[in-house]
């Protein structure tokens, strides 16, 4: 063999082995990413042949079921906008997205837990059916939420977490949008600039403002170095850090004050002074300890859940990146290429509420396979425990000061004692976006909320009626 055939030879012999050797990693090794992609819409279309299982709030009402049209079953949505960016989608032609992606062998029956069931009854001439689902949303608790925003025609989000155990009692994104009208309107809810399909509860990522205020306060308090009662100089309404100046809201001047007092009425030259003082180790400590730099494991699809923390040309940067002065006395008060999700803030709330233990949150209460036997049951577990019972007292404490006598008045209520934090974070090009998160009962919290409103004015004028109406709801006052 000469030389030029043998190495057209080999060459040819090296071809065909990589072709095999990708097509075995593309079949063997990806076989599972491939079928679990969403956007792989062969297999939802084969999987339309199965009976998949019902998606009930925690009243049972039907948030999802089937209709049959010959021997395909197709996914109908009876509560139509109210929870489309949790529950998700199942469609042949644009995949699947929520619970509908991340619970879809339960839903289809092909879960171990299922599968045993269905394959004793096929043998015994049943049609195999999937499993359904039980959720911790409340419907009516979610409806008030979304019908709030609505309300005021504006972009934002809502999460409602059960305190002792985690649970999501509600999580709205609005502006939201009918899944059983996907084919007639994809174009324009993709096209749409308001992003109906994208869920901000989950997904937005926000500037928190003076929201982030507790995370500096329980730093501050578990330093050693600060109480509740603790005195601050005369404030001018502005203080200068390493040349730059930092403002307070209008420029307010608080004169001598509290620590108490600083948090109530959202002092931003206090907080920064506190920022500079603990130092940037100090405070990204307690980012991490309150689930920062993570994604929460809540039971959605990975790719639907973002982390919190500091954020650099879209990308979050490491936790161990080096800040100046400025930098670190303005992540103090909320600035600072931080952004946060309502997720992770409702989880923050919850942390205080809950002596200082954050639980992991869940949105799936049970799986039943068709006759109703429990093949799988939630489990509240703690995800972190970011503080002491006593700085979460003091916190609770210097929150209800918040509503009472301080930014939060717009929560306050004769029915009910609330704790609140207001934030307002500005936004180049419109209004601030507005938070308002918190929980109630004050003295045995049983609900915590965060609530983001965009393009908005101070947290306290739209974000906190939203908080108070589905709070109220929530606890059926």
């Amino acid at each position: 063999m000469n030389t030029p055939i043998r190495r057209l030879f080999l060459i040819s012999v090296i071809m065909f082995a990589s072709l095999i050797a990708m097509l075995g990693y593309r079949q063997v090794i990806e076989a599972q990413d491939l079928a679990d992609n969403p956007q792989n819409t062969r297999k939802v279309f084969a999987q339309m042949r199965i009976e998949r299982g019902l998606i009930l709030g925690s009243d049972k009402s039907e948030l999802a079921r089937n209709r049959k049209e010959d021997d395909l079953y197709y996914r109908i949505y009876p509560t139509g906008d109210l929870a489309p960016h949790l529950v998700g989608y199942n469609d042949p032609t644009y995949g699947q997205v929520g619970l509908e992606h991340s619970q879809n062998s339960y839903l289809t029956g092909t879960a171990d837990e299922v599968e045993i069931v269905n394959l004793i009854d096929m043998l015994t001439g049943k049609e195999k059916r999937g499993a359904d689902l039980k959720l911790t949303i409340n419907p009516k608790v979610q409806r008030t939420a979304l019908g709030e925003l609505q309300k005021l025609g504006k972009s934002g989000a809502v999460v409602v977490l059960e305190v002792q155990t985690g649970a999501v009692v509600a999580m709205v994104s609005n502006p939201a949008y009918d899944p059983n009208q996907l084919a007639d309107n994809w174009q324009q809810l993709n096209s749409d600039p308001s992003a109906p399909l994208f869920n901000r509860a989950t997904q937005g990522l926000y500037t928190p403002g003076s929201a982030f205020k507790l995370i500096t306060a329980a730093a501050a308090l578990e330093s050693g170095s600060f109480t509740p009662q603790s005195r601050f100089r005369d404030d001018k309404g502005e203080i200068v850090i390493d040349g730059f100046t930092i403002h307070n809201y209008r420029t307010e001047p608080f004169g001598e004050h509290s620590f108490q007092e600083a948090l109530s009425q959202s002092i931003n030259t206090t907080f920064a002074q506190i920022g500079d003082q603990l130092g940037e180790k100090k405070i990204v400590d307690y980012m991490q300890k309150f689930g920062f730099y993570e994604k929460p494991p809540l039971d959605l699809p990975p790719d639907e859940i973002m982390a919190s923390g500091r954020y650099g040309d879209g990308e979050l940067l490491s936790p161990g990146d080096s800040m100046d002065r400025v930098q670190v006395a303005s992540m103090a008060f909320g600035q600072e290429q931080l952004l946060v999700t309502p997720l992770q803030m409702a989880l923050v709330a919850q942390s205080i509420a809950n002596g200082g233990k954050m639980m992991k949150p869940y949105s799936v209460e049970s799986v039943a396979d068709y006759n109703g036997t429990i093949v799988k049951q939630a489990r509240p577990g703690v995800w972190k425990t970011p503080l002491e019972p006593g700085t979460a007292s003091d916190l609770k404490d210097m929150m209800v000061k918040v509503v009472n006598e301080g930014t939060g008045s717009k929560t306050k209520t004769s029915k009910v004692q609330m704790a609140a934090k207001t934030g307002t974070a500005e936004v180049t090009g419109r209004g601030p976006n507005a938070w308002f998160m918190g929980f109630a009962p004050a003295d045995n919290p049983k609900y915590a909320i965060a609530v983001v409103v965009e393009d908005s004015d101070s947290g306290g004028g739209l974000a906190g009626p939203v908080m108070r109406e589905t709070m109220l709801s929530a606890l059926g006052l």
